[in-house]
């Protein structure tokens, strides 16, 4: 799996996990500081927040007042912990007073960079697309679905501008802003087995940007090709915005690791549109000259079939697993495991011509 060249980069290892939000013990508060929508010097690792001391009052009701911040401190936490950026933003203008201790008012600015934060992770799950994109040196019309098996699979991220500024830093700013693509492939064989495997890349801006004029924000992915003797391939793709700080209306605030989209698709071979057509008559065809050069049609064809088609497929498959040869039954019991909804082991004739004599 790889981004394209001309537009993305990618560092192997994984981002710094941003810093937990403000803490409620006596001892200290982190919070987090504002900052300039061009300031950061390349090559500066993710920061980190700030720890503050909670203010100290003399006199004898230093407990008291200590009681009273905590206790708004508390109910700040709470609302950043529900996610409830209408409530956050609320209380904290509510206590944003003149009279409040300086210590306090420092607080107050961390949550409300951390409810910008947490504004902007929502828009991330609520309005990111991703999704398949075509060859457009082909069809630029043609509706997009997935390429056959051993073409490389490309997809593309959407983030659209969200309702405030933003702007999320490159690869070698104060706050560089990753994306963790995560990519799970089943492939399925022909004697019934499959494999799964899993990567994991990180993707970096190659360059800041800014959320300005309507622009959205496009990640392209790319997963490989490579499928070996696969004859079907499952592929689930999930792109998360990880750990750091952006810039959000003029405060760095901290984000949160969020899921920006999720898309799994199927890869066919080169032609199984032909088959998915005509599917009995692809298998019947398949199983006329059944060798190994028409197995993976036979099986294909197998499992296209449509529900009122299936006893007559299943029959068919059942005279290769009777008459066959080892590698001809193999490959007709490995279709029958995955249409005929019983467990039986590939590899089982005697299993599954008593399971076929049940059925007469």
């Amino acid at each position: 799996m790889r981004p394209a060249a001309a537009t993305q980069q990618r560092q192997r290892r994984a981002p710094l996990a941003a810093a937990a939000l403000a803490s409620l013990a006596a001892a200290c508060v982190t919070t987090f500081e504002p900052v300039e929508p061009e300031q950061g010097a390349a090559g500066a690792p993710l920061a980190v927040p700030v720890s503050i001391p909670l203010p100290e009052f003399g006199g004898g009701d230093s407990r008291v007042l200590l009681e009273f911040y905590g206790g708004i401190l508390r109910r700040l936490q709470d609302a950043a912990d529900d996610g409830d950026v209408e409530l956050l933003q609320s209380l904290v203008e509510s206590y944003d007073r003149p009279s409040v201790p300086d210590a306090f008012r420092q607080h107050l600015d961390g949550y409300r960079a951390i409810a910008r934060g947490i504004a902007f992770q929502q828009h991330v799950q609520a309005s990111a697309e991703l999704r398949l994109v075509g060859d457009a040196a082909r069809d630029p019309a043609a509706p997009v679905g997935a390429p056959p098996l051993g073409e490389p699979l490309r997809l593309e991220l959407e983030l659209p501008p969200p309702p405030v500024p933003v702007r999320l830093g490159a690869l070698g700013d104060r706050d560089p802003i990753g994306f963790s693509v995560a990519v799970t492939v089943d492939d399925e064989y022909l004697d019934g087995s499959s494999r799964e495997s899993q990567s994991k890349e990180f993707l970096w801006l190659p360059r800041a940007f800014a959320f300005e004029r309507g622009e959205s924000l496009q990640l392209p992915i790319e997963v490989g090709a490579a499928v070996g003797d696969a004859v079907r391939r499952t592929v689930l793709v999930r792109v998360d915005l990880m750990p750091g700080y952006a810039d959000c209306d003029g405060m760095r605030a901290p984000l949160q690791r969020v899921t920006a989209g999720a898309v799994s698709t199927t890869q066919w071979p080169k032609g199984h549109e032909v088959l998915a057509a005509q599917p009995l008559a692809g298998l019947k065809a398949a199983l006329a000259d059944f060798n190994p050069r028409n197995f993976a049609s036979a099986y294909l064809s197998a499992l296209l079939v449509p529900a009122r088609d299936r006893r007559e497929a299943t029959a068919l498959l059942m005279d290769q697993v009777r008459f066959g040869r080892a590698d001809q039954a193999r490959v007709a019991m490995a279709a029958l495991h995955k249409t005929a909804g019983v467990q039986i082991a590939v590899g089982d004739r005697d299993a599954w011509l008593a399971w076929w004599q049940s059925r007469q």
